[in-house]
């Protein structure tokens, strides 16, 4: 049900773009040159061109959410502040601070601002689009600009419901009225629009189009078919990940993420890093890099059991050592030991962990080569999933054991049964798909209801929106053992 929360609100924020960080310059739209803009075929193209790095800032960089998601999934393991990874860690876990004030309240306001400011972009393309400006010499462009269009809406609006409770529905078709009067909605109504632009980009994926390689920094352009595969696999992303707990895991629409799934990619998705200017996961650096995060110790034990699961907060605990005959052989591959710890001692000796993830240090070396988003096997895990949940359990078995837990880790065939086939897939997304893309192994912990207690299960809307919206302090927020009530607060967890 949609709830009007406060009276107005301001116009420009979703009718107007306008972003600048890591050399990112995104056009403002509310300027005098405005009209000469949107009357330029070619600029509008131009303008479309911008709009995926405004999605993958916030997803990627150290400005989102990217590394508290991961932190709070013991996944990633860090005691330092920075962007909330230690504050999203403590044990026992606490409540999001949802106060502007706060130091990482940025975090989150950039995540749910950069999300919007991809969707309007977007949104002003397709607007021009429906005014009668044609893309290209005879409108030849106008399928490529309104699939990418469509799929910029999707992915931003599909992420805004994986990570927030609420928010706005906007589209090329808001009247500037509906706007100023706009109203939250619910995450799973705010993701079934978005899965609806994704079908409408499918739907002109069918058309004979090329993504220029620029466009998401791919070693070459995307022909119409591959981007329809992406499309689908970002469209099972959302059924997939979007539960908030096992209920609604089990309730999910498991055809339609067959579906997605089953068209999807049929190739890992690679962006390319160009040297740390605007291209780069940092999601995946600071999870590695000398000095910063490690892996958890819950991922390490799930590769080699002989490897404690948690380092307890103890002094004496003994330091694990390095690992020589583990189940899992991507330990060996994937994985560095360390033999000492760079973090502070009195955060929490929970903190602390024997490896990092090295699979990807040769970016390292300067910033250059194959930034994996979405891994075929990432794919191959949803087209098991909604096999398993749809009661195939055999063509789940069989879609997992021809894959990387097989192929990588050496481990044995999964035997076709539910229990070992969730866990199979628990486990791969941990492993496989590590320092990949947001909050994968967030959103498989949240819906088998294993985050810890207490964590949030998705965020409230950023502080700095409440306040320009007039709300009423304090802000509400979620997260801390008195609001676990796993509707918006892990009352689970895997310890």
């Amino acid at each position: 049900m949609k709830k009007i929360i406060y009276k107005g609100f301001l116009l420009a924020f979703l009718l107007v773009s306008g972003v600048a960080c890591h050399d990112l310059e995104v056009e403002n739209l509310n300027n005098p040159d405005t009209a000469k803009v949107l009357a330029s075929d070619s600029d509008v193209k131009t303008l479309a061109g911008g709009m995926f790095i405004t999605w993958y800032a916030p997803t990627h960089w150290t400005n989102g959410i990217s590394h508290m998601l991961s932190t709070a999934a013991d996944n990633l393991t860090c005691s330092w502040g920075n962007f909330g990874m230690r504050d999203q860690s403590w044990e026992p876990r606490k409540a999001w601070d949802n106060q502007p004030a706060y130091s990482y309240a940025s975090n989150s306001n950039y995540m749910f601002t950069n999300l919007y400011e991809a969707v309007s972009t977007a949104n002003t393309v397709l607007q021009v689009m429906d005014g009668g400006l044609d893309i290209g010499p005879n409108g030849e462009d106008n399928n490529l600009v309104r699939a990418w269009s469509k799929f910029i809406q999707g992915i931003g609006l599909g992420y805004i419901g994986l990570n927030y409770d609420k928010g706005f529905i906007v589209d090329e078709n808001s009247t500037p009225e509906e706007i100023a009067a706009a109203e939250f909605y619910p995450y799973d109504e705010v993701l079934d629009v978005a899965l609806t632009k994704l079908d409408e980009a499918i739907a002109l994926s069918g058309n004979s189009f090329t993504i220029p390689a620029a466009w998401m920094n791919t070693a070459e352009d995307l022909s119409s078919d591959d981007f329809k595969k992406l499309i689908n696999s970002f469209a099972a992303r959302l059924v997939a990940y979007a539960p908030r707990n096992a209920a609604e895991d089990a309730a999910a629409d498991w055809t339609r993420a067959k579906n997605y799934a089953d068209n999807g990619i049929t190739e890992d998705y690679i962006i390319q890093g160009d040297g740390y200017v605007r291209w780069i996961n940092e999601h995946w650096v600071y999870s590695v890099y000398p000095g910063w995060g490690q892996t958890d110790m819950r991922v390490i034990h799930m590769m080699d059991d002989d490897q404690p699961e948690h380092w307890d907060d103890d002094p004496s605990f003994p330091f694990p050592p390095e690992s020589t005959t583990p189940e899992d052989q991507r330990l060996v591959t994937d994985f560095q030991y360390k033999s000492s710890v760079p973090f502070r001692v009195e955060r929490g000796y929970y903190h602390f962990s024997n490896y990092r993830f090295s699979r990807y240090d040769y970016l390292l070396a300067g910033w250059f080569g194959d930034m994996p988003e979405i891994l075929l096997s990432e794919n191959d895990l949803i087209r098991a999933e909604a096999r398993a949940n749809l009661g195939d359990l055999p063509g789940a078995a069989l879609i997992i054991n021809a894959g990387t837990r097989v192929t990588r880790g050496n481990l044995p065939p999964v035997a076709p049964t539910l229990a070992a086939i969730k866990d199979a897939i628990h486990h791969e997304r941990h492993v496989e798909l590590m320092a990949t893309s947001i909050g994968i192994q967030f959103y498989e912990m949240r819906k088998r209801d294993l985050l810890q207690y207490g964590t949030f299960l998705h965020l409230p809307v950023a502080p700095q929106i409440l306040e320009t919206m007039g709300a009423a302090r304090p802000f509400y927020t979620y997260g801390g053992p008195d609001a676990a009530d796993g509707v918006n607060a892990s009352n689970g967890g895997w310890r």
